[in-house]
């Protein structure tokens, strides 16, 4: 108890000692700490008024690191350049900083090295390496140890002395502890201060994030403020985020980080930042070059090469890791757990807003893709419809190219048809904003891009047409990327769909198929207009046949009727001409047949009430004139609107005409009826007749009776419709035709 109150009485008399002296207000650091005051510099200041105030040489004042627990030289007074720049470099381990607080050493509350004995272990290795002889301390060393609340070591002073046999005067030692109370206390209050001004900092950055990043959808916008907001504590920083591909992809940077760097794809357990996302959890490395934990990734690549503090965080979102995020430094030693625990609440931070703005943007991105091919069937229904509405090549293949062009949006759009006899492509149709080529324009099939899409009967697209060989500018033009579809039914191609842009790689994978497709709509529609075309071109050689049948049938057979009556009036006139007025009557008759048989055949190549007075009024003409030619009893029933057969009037009446001439020629009727029912759904045209009939399965292909019904079952076709045909021999026949409206 005496003990202490006389311990008590000689710390109050070496205060008030050093109170006295020009250091008092040094000693007060404690109470008047000010608020801009960092550890180190508070350090440097007791350093050098311990320098000048009590006279010693040499002083320099390790700092306890809060995380390794080894002791960092922050602060030097007197100390030369060479060794300052090693003891800031070689920090002193706790194992062996206790070796140093032997009992023998103790001098008061402090601890007197003697000279020769190491008070930096690893600086000693460190000069002997770099040096031609180690450095020898002739001197002693006094250690201050700076003690905390509840005598926590928080640092240590090392106050080199002056040459002397003796040792330092004991109210020396106790004015220098009691500098070593002030300034612990003082370093207390700066760490306090600082702990409160980064804590405040950090509740104010994630403040202000949270305000950021709550009031948008916008991905950039979220990961732009974040980088912006570390790059006021951190050198540099990034965010990566698992792509498509799942690899971590960086989108977001801040500080001195390359495009190189920037470039870098890891795989998940790959490098740091793929070892975070694996295991879900942080990791602090505070010297990336000696890291043994994790092997780094691309360190040798751009600015990756200058790092060597790093820590990344995992960005989670409902229990799954969606990325990374990361700061970077080239000192080592630049972070703590503090750091750690702020980068924690920054991931969490922007975590959902990240994954919510990311489905935001695929639910935009969905809805778009659908607009667009909404807007793409859009078009190809008008495509479809154009196709479809006539069988007219070329004013399809102009009013097709046409739509394309203007309803994709894209700059130039040709179409060349195939020319298999001159084994060459020919221009047909174009529309855009190019000087046009003239229509007629031959291409050979040897030669450019849509050469090589006819030969190879597949898709050619070039993103950029200067880097292609087989590009060959026919007319000097602005294309850069061109893509050529080939139009193919069966293994034939039949026309070449050739589009041309000012843009590199204009047109994307989604652009080529749906062109496929309207491609495949295209080759259907010239396919079945060169059908139609050859069953044209077949109607009319089987027409003029059968008037050639007709013809030879009746007025050729009157005509040489006529020439053989008119030779024998010409006898009769010479040996009896009392005959030859009978002859001339008979010659008259003939005459008149023939011209009444010409006017029927006339009258069915081109029925003169059907364009003036309908359908109906035709039929009426035409079933009464054969009626009183061929002395049969013909009957014509109608039921319905005439202005529902609009449209097909020429078919229907064709129809009836030839089911007609097959009753004539064939049947050996007595009577027949027919019968139209015209409804807004559909036209039922009946053909009836009472007479031979025949049997429907050995009926000759080449007789008269059978080509008719090929054109009847054809024209029906055409109309969307078709033919039934009911017979049996002795039992009539009857035609039935369906056309849907």
């Amino acid at each position: 108890m005496e003990h202490t109150r006389s311990r008590t009485r000689s710390e109050t008399a070496t205060t008030d000692l050093a109170r006295g002296l020009p250091l008092g207000d040094l000693l007060a650091l404690g109470t008047q700490l000010r608020a801009d005051i960092t550890p180190e510099a508070l350090l440097q200041e007791v350093a050098e008024a311990i320098v000048t105030v009590l006279g010693y040489p040499q002083v320099y004042i390790r700092l306890r690191h809060a995380d390794t627990d080894e002791l960092v030289a922050v602060a030097f007074a007197g100390v030369p350049e060479e060794i300052e720049a090693q003891l800031r470099a070689t920090p002193t381990a706790p194992t062996f900083y206790q070796s140093l607080l032997q009992p023998r050493y103790r001098l008061s509350e402090s601890f007197l090295i003697p000279a020769g004995q190491s008070v930096d272990r690893e600086l000693q290795i460190a000069g002997a390496a770099s040096a031609k002889r180690p450095r020898k301390r002739r001197r002693g060393v006094l250690l201050v140890p700076l003690r905390g609340r509840g005598d926590r070591l928080v640092g240590a002073i090392y106050v080199e002395l002056p040459v002397a046999p003796t040792a330092p005067d004991l109210s020396s030692v106790q004015i220098l502890e009691a500098i070593a109370r002030q300034a612990a206390l003082a370093l207390e209050n700066a760490r306090l201060a600082a702990r409160s001004a980064r804590l405040l900092a950090k509740e104010q950055l994630l403040a202000e994030l949270g305000r950021d990043v709550s009031n948008t959808l916008d991905l950039d916008t979220i990961l732009t403020r974040t980088v912006e907001r570390l790059e006021v504590a951190f050198q540099g920083g990034a965010i990566s985020l698992l792509n498509d591909q799942n690899e971590l992809e960086i989108v977001a940077t801040v500080g001195e980080i390359d495009s190189a760097a920037r470039q870098v794809r890891l795989k998940i357990g790959e490098g740091i930042c793929g070892w975070v996302v694996e295991r879900g959890i942080p990791f602090l490395s505070n010297d990336t070059w000696t890291e043994t934990r994790v092997v780094p990734a691309a360190h040798d690549i751009g600015t990756n090469r200058q790092i060597r503090s790093y820590i990344a965080v995992p960005l989670r979102t409902g229990g799954r890791v969606l990325g990374v995020l990361s700061v970077e430094s080239d000192q080592p030693n630049a972070f703590t757990y503090e750091d750690v625990d702020l980068l924690e609440a920054v991931a969490a931070q922007i975590g959902g807003p990240i994954a919510s703005t990311r489905l935001y943007q695929e639910a935009q991105r969905l809805a778009e893709q659908v607009e667009r091919r909404n807007e793409h069937l859009t078009v190809l229904n008008a495509v479809a419809r154009i196709a479809v509405s006539t069988l007219d090549v070329e004013r399809m293949l102009a009013a097709v190219t046409v739509q394309i062009q203007q309803g994709f949006g894209f700059g130039h759009v040709e179409l060349y048809t195939v020319d298999e006899e001159r084994q060459s492509l020919t221009l047909a149709a174009q529309a855009g904003t190019f000087k046009p080529n003239e229509i007629g324009y031959h291409l050979p099939v040897t030669r450019g891009l849509l050469g090589r899409a006819y030969r190879t009967g597949r898709t050619v697209y070039v993103g950029d047409v200067l880097a292609d060989p087989d590009y060959v500018p026919e007319t000097p033009r602005e294309t850069r990327s061109e893509l050529c579809v080939p139009i193919v039914a069966g293994a034939r191609v039949l026309a070449v769909l050739n589009l041309e842009s000012r843009r590199l790689d204009a047109f994307t994978d989604e652009s080529v198929g749906v062109l496929e497709t309207a491609a495949d709509v295209l080759a259907s529609a010239i396919e079945n207009a060169r059908l139609y075309q050859r069953a044209q071109e077949a109607a009319v050689l089987e027409e003029r046949s059968r008037l050639a049948r007709d013809l030879h049938d009746s007025i050729s057979q009157q005509l040489f009727s006529m020439t053989l009556t008119a030779q024998a009036a010409r006898v009769q006139l010479e040996k009896n001409p009392a005959r030859t007025a009978t002859q001339l009557e008979r010659l008259q008759e003939t005459a008149a047949a023939a011209l009444a048989e010409m006017r029927a055949l006339i009258f069915q190549l081109r029925p003169p009430g059907l364009s003036e007075q309908g359908l109906i009024a035709a039929l009426q003409q035409h079933v009464a004139a054969l009626s009183r030619r061929e002395g049969l009893t013909m009957n014509l029933v109608v039921s319905g609107e005439e202005r529902y057969t609009r449209g097909v009037e020429q078919a229907i009446f064709r129809i009836v005409q030839e089911a007609l001439n097959n009753v004539v020629k064939h049947a050996g009727a007595c009577s027949v009826t027919v019968a139209l029912d015209v409804c807004p759904e559909q036209i039922t045209l009946r053909v009836v007749d009472d007479g031979a009939g025949f049997d429907l399965g050995v009926i000759e292909p080449v007789n008269g009776r059978h080509l008719g019904l090929i054109s009847m079952r054809e024209r029906a076709a055409e109309l969307g419709g078709q033919l039934e045909l009911h017979s049996q021999p002795g039992k009539g026949t009857e035609v039935v035709v369906v056309v849907p409206r």
